[in-house]
């Protein structure tokens, strides 16, 4: 049997086995709606073969049930078609029903949350509404398929009573199936919404939004007011001498921001103004820029963050696909392949991250020669600050608050229901960012799953001076530790891979793969390392080269550079979409890419794309970029680049928000409606991340500067 029918049958087994009725019941009601026969005809012609379909629906005692329970009880009065009553009407009415397209994969059979809300109210019975999943193996089928309900259930079959009822029904529906449609016993899942308490993740995640609103508020208030606080004397003697005259009912508040900045103004209120939504506002929209920075890096930032957004969104996404078999015919598109294997988006941040390390200590060291123990402390202190103050208030609101936030029978999605376990017991694990390494527990789903990369970053970060002052000191030395630490990397990816028998990529669908490659530094760490030694190479000869290539000829430098270009972008489309022939082999036809290929993959895959970006981004600071150099470095990325990492934070949380209040499934065909969902991502996303920068991010960076680095 394939895919097509099997909904149809795990519909009509389950009505079939919790109706009470008597066969001549059961006949009447067929002989209503059109015979058994015509029903059998409808069926085959679906797809769907014989299943032994009868007018006389089988036996309780068939299913096995060797004593009824409660919850049994209560479904089958709720089922009984010969006594329908106002409460069985709502309890159907609310149920999930297979809908169209059942023969395309439309396995997604969600209720009207609404009208449980409204059987709870009229019965005034606790009736809460549920999520049933079950995985089902069809015969010569390769992936499993997972069936998803939703309803109104009633008390009696919650606190697990209705788990303990499903495996029944599923070998009953093994049985008449013949073996053709297995539903695994260990894999049913009933999850209702529950009533839930805030605990003291909940009241911190409270009180920590109320301290930075209060912050933000009284701190934007007096940077407002504080100017004219100190023009309402009239006299001010702002140098000891002078004394100047402030008219305010006479063009006199022009005067105010001039007595302001000849005032050495305290600590305090420096510091209550670095909350200030003006000052805040202000740095983000800046768009002027320093002489030496890398200007081009703003765009990428912003590209590959949108480019993880995208990818994403469509991992989400497609677990609520009303059309699964639109997944295959998306597979058959090449250009599917930069959504489904987006990870390389993530090695660009890495390299991006080690080549301003490197290249901005250097430049330091340059200039001091060495750095005392202070200005190290410093060097971890400052990085440490500025990324753990957003950091921390995400991991408060959607480890602690987010679940309060949503309702509906996808409630108590795993994404958010376990997020908050996870960072209950192990928040302070992200805090010393090594939350990629404990818990080491293959099953445990992370508190924010997106934050195994920050812990990465942050390790890296920590180690980088090991090789960055090696280079600086020992350029021979610290080019072989360099080369020495990629080469043990990405062994070790191949090894791994294939002592494991892992795929090349997690978008092959194998979930070890970010347990054991994914996540760990000893793998994700080469990006880093080529950004490094990028950082030393643009120290050690950026600015000569650009003086070499202002005075070559237009011409001269399109011959040179062309060929860069092109080979850096092969490399890159290789690393992309080099995997689409494995995609349609493993989800087309169930093969697994080859062990060499594997290894290979994950061996070098990482190292060629940061290798290829870093070269396109050597390319355009030494004036050999063109057109590209101008796009990237154009000053509106300026402004969205400030906001990458906020992004980062907060989209993957926002996504999970929006589909567990979502009440339907997704229709992704046109494709139109997936470009406007992510559009809608993105956009939420970077609003969001604007709240955060301007109220978390940027003051506590601006806090963080007044009060330790001027000392």
């Amino acid at each position: 049997m394939n895919a097509r029918g099997v909904c149809l049958h795990v519909f009509f087994c389950l009505i079939a086995s919790s109706s009470t009725t008597t066969k001549e019941e059961t006949t009447l009601y067929l002989n209503k709606r059109g015979n058994v026969e015509e029903l059998r005809s409808i069926l085959k012609f679906i797809g769907v073969p014989d299943i032994s379909l009868s007018s006389k629906p089988p036996s309780h005692d068939k299913l096995s049930f060797e004593k009824s329970s409660e919850c049994l009880n209560k479904l089958k009065s709720l089922v009984d078609i010969t006594n329908i009553t106002a409460e069985s009407e709502l309890f159907l009415d609310a149920a999930g029903k297979p809908s169209a397209g059942l023969t395309t994969g439309n396995h997604f059979w969600i209720g009207d949350y609404e009208m449980c809300k409204t059987l709870r109210n009229v019965t005034r019975q606790d009736y809460r509404s549920c999520k049933v999943t079950a995985q089902a193996f069809i015969e010569k089928s390769p992936i499993p398929l997972t069936l998803t309900w939703t309803g109104c259930i009633p008390k009696q079959c919650q606190n697990g009573s209705l788990t303990e009822v499903l495996p029944l029904l599923g070998d009953w529906v093994t049985e008449k199936t013949k073996g053709q449609i297995t539903l695994n016993r260990n894999k049913w899942t009933s999850d209702c919404e529950t009533d839930l308490e805030l605990d003291a993740g909940a009241y911190a995640a409270i009180t920590f939004l109320a301290i930075v609103g209060f912050l933000v508020v009284v701190g934007t208030i007096w940077h407002i007011t504080h100017p004219i606080i100190l023009s309402l004397g009239k006299k001010y003697n702002h140098d000891g001498s002078d004394t100047v005259d402030v008219d305010l009912d006479n063009g006199g508040i022009q005067a105010v921001e001039e007595i302001s900045a000849k005032v050495t103004e305290s600590p305090f209120s420096n510091a209550v103004k670095c909350f200030s939504l003006q000052r805040t506002f202000k740095s983000l929209t800046s768009t002027e820029t320093k002489a030496g920075q890398v200007l081009c890096l703003n765009g990428i930032r912003v590209l590959s963050i949108n480019w993880v957004i995208l990818g994403h969104t469509f991992a989400f996404v497609q677990g609520k696909l009303s059309d699964q078999s639109y997944l295959l015919d998306l597979i058959k598109r090449q250009g599917f392949t930069l959504i489904a294997n987006a990870y390389s988006s993530v090695d660009s941040f890495f390299c991006l991250s080690g080549f301003l390390v490197s290249y901005l200590l250097l430049k330091q060291l340059t200039k001091k020669g060495h750095l005392t123990l202070p200005q190290w402390i410093a060097f971890y202190f400052h990085r440490y600050v500025r990324l753990t103050a957003p950091y921390l208030m995400m991991i408060l609101l959607e480890g602690f608050l987010y679940r309060h936030l949503v309702s509906g029978p996808f409630s108590v999605e795993a994404d958010i229901a376990t997020n908050h376990e996870t960072c209950k017991k192990y928040w302070w694990t992200n805090l010393l960012y090594i939350n990629n390494l404990v818990p080491w527990n293959p099953t445990a789903s992370p508190c924010l799953a997106q934050s195994w990369y920050l812990a990465n970053d942050m390790q890296f970060f920590v180690i980088s001076p090991i090789f960055i002052v090696l280079l600086f000191l020992y350029p021979k030395i610290g080019n072989k530790v360099n080369t020495v630490a990629l080469g043990c990397s990405a062994t070790a990816a191949g090894l791994i891979t294939a002592y494991y028998n892992l795929e090349p990529s997690m978008s092959l669908g194998n979930p070890q793969n970010f347990v054991k490659l994914y996540r760990v530094p000893w793998v994700r760490i080469t990006p880093y390392l080529v950004g490094i030694l990028g950082g030393w190479f643009y120290w050690c000869w950026g600015e000569d080269a650009k003086e070499i290539v202002k005075i070559v000829p237009l011409w001269k430098k399109a011959i040179v550079a062309l060929p860069f270009w092109v080979v850096t972008a092969l490399i890159e489309y290789g690393v992309v979409f080099g995997l689409w022939s494995d995609l349609k082999d493993r989800f087309l036809h169930g093969k697994a890419a080859s062990n060499t290929d594997s290894i290979a993959y994950e061996a070098v895959a990482r190292i060629a794309w940061s290798l290829a970006l870093l070269i396109q981004i050597l390319l355009c600071q030494f004036g050999l970029g063109g057109f590209i150099n101008s796009l990237l470095s154009w000053k509106g990325w300026l402004v969205l680049s400030r906001l990458t990492y906020s992004v980062y934070l907060i989209h993957l949380g926002l996504i999970c928000l929006i589909m567990t209040e979502t009440r339907h499934s997704f229709s992704l065909e046109p494709d139109f409606e997936m470009a406007v969902f992510y559009l809608g991502v993105m956009l939420m996303s970077y609003l969001a991340a604007v709240v955060l920068y301007v109220c978390v991010e940027q003051p506590i960076a601006s806090l963080e500067s007044i009060t330790y680095r001027k000392k």
